[in-house]
């Protein structure tokens, strides 16, 4: 019998697989006075700014904004931008987060979105302030950092999720910002082609002999190292290297949940040559050695050596 189903099938539709990373960083709530600014900076990630009381001066990409209360600005990565303060004597109170994601047609998205001060009564405008309200509510109520308050906080950030990527497809431009000129097609069709080709990289197995950079890419593209990262870079806002590094961290992640794969096993099938480089590489991404990730996603193990045990019980 054939559990496929399907010969009886008469038809079907399927969906391509979804496996997206999507990190929410350095948010704070902030009351400051009439005196307060911040100088000219740029981040690698995507800035939120959200004004909650007052009104704040801006200046983002050489262009000044208002943020009145509840205005919302949207700072893309590498764009300078700059905080005047207060345009009042009572100073005001702001809340900022940083995020990142690695999925390539919300990220294009995001790159590509015309809009910087986000206003007006919309219900994409609304979703996106609603789950604001929700990392707001989780920074200032004071709680400590327990099981339900870290859900809480991953159910605002899949919120916060739906909402940008509900907000992207309102807001596509027709035409090109005039502050800064979306990519070409050909730029984007050349980024999209060194993705897969990043993306690859990650899935396949480097049997131990290393991965391939952005050379190898490059030479099989018919382009030069330097063009291809230049494109990528204004297309998805960082280099090829610090897109491979997102990309095999969140496929290290995965693996090191499945403890029938020892972290030797891992390494090697990312493509680090041994374990003692990956762990070192894994502990400088996220603050944590592969064996302490395991043992903070399982606590109820911790007191077990993982790899020892599925070392002498091979078939468990």
């Amino acid at each position: 019998m054939d559990y496929t189903g399907i010969p009886n099938t008469m038809d079907s539709i399927i969906s391509p697989d979804i496996q997206a990373a999507f990190r929410i960083y350095a948010t704070h709530w902030r009351k400051v006075n009439a005196a307060w600014s911040y100088p000219v900076h740029q981040h690698r990630a995507f800035e939120i700014n959200i004004v909650l009381e007052g009104e704040q001066q801006m200046t983002v990409a050489g262009h000044p904004f208002v943020q009145q209360t509840g205005d919302i600005l949207f700072i893309r990565p590498g764009v300078e931008h700059s905080s005047q303060g207060s345009g009042g004597p009572n100073g005001m109170t702001y809340y900022a987060l940083n995020f990142d994601i690695d999925d390539s047609s919300l990220r294009r998205s995001l790159m590509m979105a015309d809009s910087v001060i986000l206003t007006g009564d919309t219900a994409e405008i609304s979703d996106v302030r609603q789950a604001l309200d929700d990392f707001i509510r989780s920074t200032i109520s004071g709680e400590p950092d327990t099981h339900r308050q870290r859900l809480n906080t991953l159910r605002a950030s899949l919120r916060l999720l739906t909402a940008l990527s509900g907000w992207t497809l309102s807001e596509l431009p027709d035409v090109p910002p005039t502050y800064e000129p979306s990519p070409p097609e050909n730029a984007i069709l050349l980024a999209n082609a060194i993705e897969e080709h990043l993306e690859g990289l990650v899935s396949a197995s480097a049997g131990g002999e290393g991965r391939a950079g952005i050379e190898d890419i490059a030479a099989k593209l018919g382009y030069s190292p330097a063009h291809c990262n230049r494109v990528f870079r204004q297309v998805y806002g960082k280099s090829p290297r610090q897109y491979l590094s997102g990309l095999i961290i969140r496929q290290a992640k995965l693996l090191l949940l499945n403890y029938s794969l020892s972290v030797e096993k891992i390494a090697l099938r990312l493509g680090y040559r041994d374990a003692s480089h990956f762990s070192k590489q894994f502990k400088r991404w996220t603050g944590l050695s592969p064996q302490g990730y395991r043992k903070l996603n399982h606590p109820d193990r911790r007191e077990i050596d993982i790899e020892r045990h599925y070392r002498d019980n091979p078939f468990i």
